[in-house]
């Protein structure tokens, strides 16, 4: 723990990690208060599912070029932007639904505008930290607070929900995303932080076949979870759904401060999203059952945090600083497309098979993520071999 201790006595490192957390929490209420929201207002999980899909392809879409514009034209204006509109769009949802093609439309405006909080912070952690194995601690941490928002996001969200409507999560998810993206891009450590300005085309990046990796596994992987969401709320019902939900997160935030600032070998991502499937495969013995559910996804947790940690790590590492924020928005592209296409098969599937087959599916996606991280073994850097290099 010592490491962690010094690494936060550095200055600027709490605060911009503090306020990406709160910029961000919105994230993690976000998924399962629309789903619960859509399917109480139009009677099905399908449209809830293409609502989730609709915002994430706008995520997906926006991302890259929010990335790319950052890069150019800096931090805060990009953020302020989207930390203004996307508010709005949250609340449209919930007030004003009207019909089931018009939520979908809102949802995709959602996602078009989220704030790229994650890119921008992930570029401006390497400023604040020189030190290789403070940097991979940085990384370490900020997985596990996006773990944090994935375990108190849908646990508050149900909460809300039980004790009053969805209106209510809602309102809060709007409150704190503009309170969280202002304070983040007030830092002078955000705004001012020594990032070149890039003079690269959009997609340039891509010719890196490291980057094209990260991206096919964050896809595979984050589609994962929303597979796992929707299995969860049809197999155990909304209320117990937000403790399973959470379970994956605490397992994620223990593997995190246990495994997450160790250094890595070039097959450690390859490892870690085993564990991932072991949890997975484990769920089948008792798919319906609430606590035996949160033991599998905890134990799946265990690799979660370590996982985004090492990925961050390795773009960390192989990227240049002024391709970053553009490489992070690719990766929050792949990402929001397989939570979307996740969201979208597994709402078709539990409405005319059952949670089970969503479950499946979720195992599906991470064991072919484990073989695509496999293949790619031979380009990935290897930390422990260029850390005994260097000594």
């Amino acid at each position: 723990m010592r490491i962690y201790k010094e690494l936060l006595s550095r200055p600027g490192v709490n605060q911009v990690l503090w306020s990406q957390l709160l910029a961000r929490f919105a994230f993690g209420m976000q998924t399962i208060t629309i789903i619960i929201h859509l399917e109480r207002t139009f009677d099905n999980y399908s449209v809830a599912g293409l609502a989730i899909g609709a915002s994430t392809v706008g995520g997906a879409v926006a991302a890259p070029i929010l990335g790319q514009w950052m890069a150019k034209i800096g931090i805060r204006p990009i953020i302020l932007v989207c930390t203004l509109l996307a508010p709005i769009f949250m609340l449209l949802i919930g007030f004003f639904p009207m019909n089931q093609s018009v939520s979908i439309f809102y949802a995709l405006l959602l996602g078009l505008t989220l704030p790229p909080i994650q890119p921008a912070a992930r570029a401006v952690y390497p400023t604040l930290v020189e030190n290789e194995t403070q940097r991979n601690a940085l990384y370490s941490v900020d997985a596990i607070l996006q773990e944090i928002i994935w375990i108190v996001g849908p646990v508050l969200a149900t909460l809300m929900i039980a004790f009053s409507n969805t209106l209510v999560p809602i309102i809060t998810m709007a409150a704190i995303q503009l309170v969280g993206g202002l304070w983040f891009i007030s830092l002078q450590r955000v705004t001012g932080a020594p990032i070149p300005r890039s003079r690269r085309k959009l997609g340039a990046v891509l010719k890196s076949k490291l980057v094209i990796v990260m991206i096919a596994i964050n896809l595979l992987f984050v589609g994962s979870f929303s597979a796992l969401e929707i299995g969860a709320v049809a197999a155990v019902g909304a209320k117990e759904a937000g403790f399973v939900i959470a379970m994956l997160s605490i397992g994620s935030v223990v593997g995190g401060l246990a495994f997450g600032h160790r250094v890595k070998s070039s097959s450690a991502l390859t490892k870690q999203l085993a564990i991932v499937l072991v949890g997975d495969l484990l769920i089948f013995f008792n798919a319906k059952d609430p606590l035996w559910l949160g033991i599998c996804l905890f134990i799946s947790g265990i690799g979660v945090a370590t996982a985004f940690a090492t990925i961050g790590a390795i773009i960390g590492k192989a990227v240049k600083l002024d391709d970053t924020t553009e490489v992070y928005g690719w990766i929050g592209s792949g990402q929001n497309i397989g939570y979307g296409l996740g969201a979208a098969i597994a709402g078709f599937v539990v409405d005319h098979f059952s949670s089970t087959h969503s479950f499946a599916l979720a195992a599906g996606l991470d064991f072919v993520a484990m073989l695509v991280a496999a293949a790619a073994i031979s380009i990935t850097p290897n930390f422990i071999k260029d850390k005994q290099a260097k000594e």
